[in-house]
């Protein structure tokens, strides 16, 4: 890999962590990593003198900056500034360089794309700072185009490109994919210790340069016009704050002071230890963006604030419409006005290890190196090795296994699910691995069981995506099959006589998930047992991973995280495609090696235990008819007898969910099945069944706390609100009124699932009107009830005014004119769609 970037033209500690990240993390991804500076910049801000040798100068900083990270001579300085002199590299061995390399990165845009470096069809441009370029495309500026056209591929932090919400233009000619600064965690959290007593920041003051002028505005660059909008923080807020700042005077200096800012000069922190030490050193960051990303809504996020977060600092920034694709409201917060910048240091400091703990599972999750970079390298063809390549099968060959790496993984429908077309075809092509000898089950070997029942597209993509990431594990796969007429069963022969280790059970009939579930493990021979959906999707190494959490004599169950599946093994998650799944699976693994939490209920779309543990729990309770609520029941029972149960999250699965149980939505069959096997489970148990919880999402808790603002400005003290809640109680705890769960059982409790359709909504709508709501909240997340309840929300048009809609927050109906006399009525409409669950 080769970065272009600019580091002795602003050899301020901030840019030169900035290429570092690139240059490090390429790095840990296995990439031998180059960095080459040719631009016609004079590095004058390293010279003390007018006659200073300055190419000399700035050849001397980058090769100390690279041999302190172990780089050592592998970088080049093209002094274009002067006389243009080679240090470092010769320019000979950068021509084979150029030649030879995976990609050539132009940060910044800064490099002038000679045809050294674009020839190869390698060179790809890399924007950190986004707003006049794309102004100049929107104007068809020629040297812009001129510019770009010999790029291969383009990135920009404005991560909000495109979205409804923001205003920057999208060129037609160049597609700018959305990318953000990546971060080698380690750098960070090894220096971080106790927070200081400050909320920091590190900056320019004043930079009148670079604005810009759109449809009839002027866009700022300087950050100082938005900090003077909160001037008056640190006489208003009970915090402290300190601004490290470069071009500014003494008089901005003492304006600040007086309004009760400490402030600092940040040439102090220009070294990269100084730098890092005092952003791990501060209680947290407060800062402002430029005008131009808050106000067009760019999405653009600060590589500063990533290493705040990194080191387990708190961030409040302004708001650029980040919080579109990142996560906040516990270690991140946005802001747009001083009121938000106060609840944030309320929240920070009512649980200041909390908030530690979220800021640095952000940068976990969203800014580590493996993380950033590898999502790049996937959608350029690349992965931890090999050569780029537009064919599928050389995608294949690289390590997207049986599938092309650009292949969907998102549905276009759900309830029944349906695939895109592209995805169907690829599972259907027959690709499949080599036949292999029948597996060695000794010690440590696992079976896999797998029941299936009609989806021959889905069983396709989990079965082969389940022996591709098999490897050399000695491990069997047992597939039950309950009675499909699909063409399932002739592909499962076809599959089990290729492959020796796949054995399969025809059953001609639904003998239920249970039943078929208790099929397989009887036929399995392996120490270790693993139940899996059909409907799944494996990565490679998925079971030494999942498996290794076994080695623990305490832990019963074990489960991975995944894309979906409504309890706390959820994780927001990014990836479109198999390639992107591939990515992000490996990213995951390396970033929460061996970690896990204890979860009440380790589903069973993928639950690993040993064979000890199946026989002393004994077979699934196959009363739970077709499905449902076995896997909650299984839980009660490893608990009982003294088992851990446990989520892996190193382990992701990519989970498509309701492939079967998704066809009896519409027919309201099942929330019949769900209420019944609710029925029994409290019958046997002896209490009460409990919805699922959620892992802790910063942007659901931020949604939570704009449901109660909203209710608190819209309606009277008191008011009793209906809340589609999904059960949970901190949505329908309102300080200014009374929350009901919606729709509710008879004693007042979350039903524990959504109506079966728009008749049922409006019947559970006049019961809870009954019982005294006034209004109905469908808060963000329930919104898709208007979608898919047509005659819900004719009904609601027609009799509950809207009281008030924010969005990213919900909307509130005013119930008082809804007629509750029937239980349903000719207002029911018969037309309605069936609800997701």
């Amino acid at each position: 890999m080769v970065l272009l970037g600019m580091m002795s033209a602003m050899p301020v500690a901030g840019v030169v962590w900035q290429n570092l990240h690139y240059l490090l993390g390429f790095e840990r991804l296995g990439y031998e990593a180059y960095y080459v500076e040719s631009h016609a910049r004079t590095p004058s801000m390293l010279m003390r003198d007018p006659g200073d040798d300055s190419s000399a100068l700035a050849a001397a900083f980058i090769d100390r900056i690279m041999r302190r990270f172990d780089l050592g001579e592998r970088w080049a300085f093209n002094a274009l500034h002067a006389d243009g002199r080679a240090f470092g590299m010769s320019r000979e061995r950068q021509r084979e360089l150029y030649a030879s390399a995976e990609l050539l990165i132009d940060l910044h845009g800064g490099t002038t794309p000679l045809p050294e470096l674009y020839e190869s069809d390698r060179l790809v441009y890399l924007e950190t700072d986004p707003v006049q370029l794309q102004l100049e495309l929107e104007s068809r500026r020629p040297e812009t185009i001129e510019f770009l056209e010999p790029h291969c591929a383009f990135f920009t932090f404005a991560e909000n490109l495109g979205a409804a919400d923001c205003r920057l233009p999208v060129s037609e000619q160049f597609e700018f994919r959305p990318t953000r600064q990546p971060v080698v965690l380690d750098l960070w959290n090894e220096v971080a210790g106790d927070a200081g007593d400050a909320f920091t920041t590190v900056g320019n003051w004043r930079q009148p340069w670079r604005n810009v002028f759109f449809h009839g505005e002027t866009y700022t660059w300087s950050k100082d016009d938005q900090f003077e909008r909160f001037i008056e923080l640190p006489q208003r807020i009970d915090a402290c704050f300190e601004l490290a700042l470069s071009s500014y005077s003494e008089a901005d200096a003492e304006r600040l002071r007086s309004h009760g800012w400490r402030v600092r000069d940040a040439h102090e922190l220009s070294g990269i230890d100084p730098y890092r030490d005092y952003i791990a050193g501060s209680r947290g960051e407060f800062t402002v963006a430029k005008d131009q990303n808050v106000r067009l809504r760019t999405g653009w996020f600060s590589d500063r604030s990533a290493t705040y977060l990194a080191a387990g600092r708190p961030v409040i920034t302004q708001e650029t419409g980040f919080s579109n694709t990142l996560p906040s409201g516990t270690g991140l917060f946005g802001f747009s006005e001083i009121e938000e910048v106060a609840s944030a240091v309320t929240a920070i400091e009512s649980d200041y290890p909390r908030a530690s703990a979220a800021a640095a599972e952000i940068a976990r999750e969203c800014f580590d190196s493996r993380v950033v970079l590898g999502r790049m390298l996937s959608e350029l063809g690349l992965s931890r090795a090999g050569r780029r390549s537009d064919t599928a099968r050389a995608q294949r060959d690289r390590g997207a296994g049986p599938f092309p790496a650009e292949m969907p993984l998102i549905p276009v429908s759900r309830r029944p699910i349906e695939l895109p077309a592209e995805t169907i075809s690829a599972a259907m092509r027959g690709i499949a691995p080599r036949a292999a000898g029948a597996a060695a089950l000794g010690p440590g070997s696992a079976s896999v069981v797998v029941v299936t029942y009609e989806n021959l597209a889905l069983t396709r993509l989990c079965l082969e995506s389940l022996l591709h990431s098999r490897g050399d594990s000695p491990l069997e796969v047992i597939v039950v099959d309950n009675g499909s007429r699909d063409g399932t069963t002739q592909y499962l022969a076809g599959l089990a006589t290729r492959h020796r280790h796949v054995r399969i059970l025809l059953n001609g009939y639904n003998a239920g998930f249970a039943g078929a579930c208790n099929q397989g493990l009887e036929l399995a021979r392996g120490d270790r047992l693993v139940l899996l959906n059909n409907d799944t999707m494996l990565a490679p190494g998925t079971f030494p991973r999942l498996l290794a959490h076994l080695d623990d004599p305490t832990v019963g169950l074990v489960g991975p995280v995944t894309n979906r599946i409504g309890n706390e093994a959820e994780v927001a998650t990014e990836y479109r495609t198999w390639g992107q799944f591939l990515a992000e699976a490996e990213a995951r693994a390396a970033t929460h090696p061996g970690r896990s939490f204890e979860l009440a209920v380790p589903a069973m779309f993928c639950l690993a235990m040993t064979r000890a543990t199946y026989e002393r729990l004994s077979p699934l309770d196959t009363r739970f008819e077709v499905g449902m609520l076995e896997d909650d029941d299984y839980a009660e029972r490893a608990r009982a007898a003294g088992y851990r149960l446990l989520c892996a999250e190193d382990v992701l699965v990519h989970h498509f969910g309701e492939a079967s149980f998704g066809k009896l939505v519409p027919t309201g069959e099942h929330a019949r099945l769900l209420r019944a096997n609710q029925q029994r489970f409290e019958e046997k148990w002896g209490k009460p069944w409990q919805p699922y919880g959620r892992r802790l999402d910063p942007r659901y808790r931020e949604m939570v706390a704009r449901v109660r603002g909203l209710v608190s400005r819209q309606l009277p003290p008191g008011a009793v609100v209906a809340v589609v809640s999904r059960g949970d109680d901190d949505l329908v705890d309102l300080p200014s009124g009374k929350g009901l769960h919606f729709p509710q059982d008879p004693g007042g409790l979350y039903a524990g699932h959504h109506p079966a359709d728009s008749d049922e909504a409006i019947r559970e709508l006049k019961a809870i009107r009954r019982k005294g709501a006034g209004y109905l909240l469908l808060p963000e997340t329930a919104l898709w009830w208007l979608e898919h309840y047509d005659g819900l929300r004719e009904h609601l048009g027609e009799h509950c005014p809207v009281v008030a809609h924010c969005d990213g927050t919900g909307t509130l109906f005013d119930l008082s004119g809804l007629r509750v006399g029937d239980a349903g009525g000719p207002e029911a409409l018969a037309t309605s769609k069936a609800a997701p669950q």
